[in-house]
């Protein structure tokens, strides 16, 4: 998938960071999050077309060593995957 568009995530009140990520013509509609190190956070994944997607955040942008990998999801729907920030500052990747 390729990615346009940039959030920051908005606090929640259960303190995590929550990000709305919506998969549109085999493309996400943000290209950059943000969110600080070791928070919560929370990802509405909207799937707008019938093929199966899902979110995963890499490490590196050859995407060999994951971070987090939600459940895929097929159709029209959306998901809600929680996760922990990496406690690292940094650059990491999704797809």
């Amino acid at each position: 998938m390729t990615s346009t568009g940039v959030t920051s995530p908005s606090p929640t009140e259960d303190n995590g960071q929550r990000i709305r990520i919506k998969a549109e013509n085999f493309a996400f509609d943000l290209s950059r999050i943000t969110a600080p190190p070791s928070s919560q956070v929370i990802i509405e994944f909207e799937n707008e077309v019938s093929a199966p997607h899902n979110i995963a955040f890499y490490t590196t942008s050859s995407l060999a060593e994951t971070n987090y990998k939600g459940g895929i999801i097929t159709g029209q729907c959306t998901i809600t995957y929680t996760f922990t920030a990496p406690a690292v500052f940094g650059t990491y990747y999704f797809h």
